[in-house]
């Protein structure tokens, strides 16, 4: 490594380690196959939401904050009307698309837009709180929890996977941006980057 780039920047590569001693955080890419943003119409949130619960395949959750999990599929539910569907499958595109009429609600494809990394180990909560006033705490901000915030000036929704274990979706313009952070807020941990995995 040459000397003037102490650090590796740039993409995430499996293999890759940072920091001092035993890694005590485990980065990977997440796969992203299908991001797509469905916004209800007013008068329409019922509708919409009803609808997404029946392809999810789950119950939706209770208020916007918070996501589910289906087969294949995650639906968080990001502010009043708002809607993010994550999933392994890049049909669900069209497959959304067909759901709904365009008086009811709008559907972006954003896949090419976002980019995703999980962070998992025990400090991961004190990793985010580098950057974050959010409160990690489980009681406070338990799994299946999402928030919107930003992270070293770029736009980004976190999700509690488990107790350990969170999502950062962000820009794919800024995808480079949060891995640096990422690398240089995860040195005093310790650090490995792993194989890519699937968001569902």
């Amino acid at each position: 490594m040459e000397a003037d780039h102490p650090h590796p920047t740039g993409p995430l590569v499996p293999g890759e380690t940072g920091g001092a001693g035993e890694a005590r955080l485990l980065l990977n890419e997440v796969e992203l196959p299908a991001v797509v943003e469905i916004g209800a119409w007013p008068n329409c949130l019922e509708v919409v939401s009803t609808r997404l619960g029946e392809i999810v395949g789950t119950s939706l959750p209770g208020r916007p904050g918070r996501f589910c999990e289906g087969e294949g599929a995650l639906l968080g539910w990001v502010a009043f009307g708002r809607f993010l569907w994550l999933s392994a499958s890049a049909d669900d595109v069209a497959r959304l698309e067909g759901a709904f009429e365009t008086d009811e609600a709008s559907v972006v494809d954003l896949v090419s837009a976002r980019n995703g990394v999980r962070l998992t180990g025990d400090v991961a909560p004190d990793l985010l709180n580098k950057a974050v006033a959010i409160d990690f705490d489980p009681r406070a901000f338990p799994p299946g929890s999402l928030a919107q915030t930003v992270i070293h000036e770029v736009p980004v929704v976190i999700l509690r996977r488990t107790v350990e274990s969170f999502d950062l979706l962000s820009p794919s313009s800024f995808a480079e941006t949060i891995s640096d952070w990422l690398r240089d807020a995860a040195l005093e941990f310790g650090y490995r980057v792993e194989d890519p995995v699937k968001v569902a």
